[in-house]
């Protein structure tokens, strides 16, 4: 448990749970696009519905390796330019000063994508 537990109830706990739970079950291993494009998907949906204001939240109650499933989403989400972008950014800027350089080092090198 990480995020929701922590907040209460309610729309916002809902969507970090729902976060934490598709982090936890991240097709990492996977060789079916499809599945992970799918996955990825409902992961930036849970992002969408954090409030900009609750991502230090969300992210303080991260372990390590939620913390580098994320980041990999997020770089995922950056390979397309989109309406997005400047949510993953500031996700991305929060995950680094969080977990640090050894964080995006990890996710950059580990041949296992989401």
């Amino acid at each position: 448990w990480c995020c929701a537990h922590s907040l209460g109830s309610g729309t916002r706990g809902r969507s970090m749970a729902d976060l934490d739970t598709l982090l936890a079950t991240a097709p990492a291993g996977s060789k079916d696009a499809s599945q992970k494009q799918a996955h990825a998907d409902q992961v930036f949906q849970a992002l969408d519905k954090i409030a900009d204001s609750k991502i230090d939240l969300t992210i303080d109650a991260m372990t390590p390796d939620a913390g580098d499933v994320l980041l990999k989403y997020v770089y995922k989400g950056l390979e397309t330019p989109s309406d997005r972008t400047p949510s993953l950014l500031k996700w991305q800027a929060k995950l680094a000063e969080k977990f640090g350089v050894g964080s995006i080092v990890r996710v950059l090198s580990d041949r296992k994508t989401v």
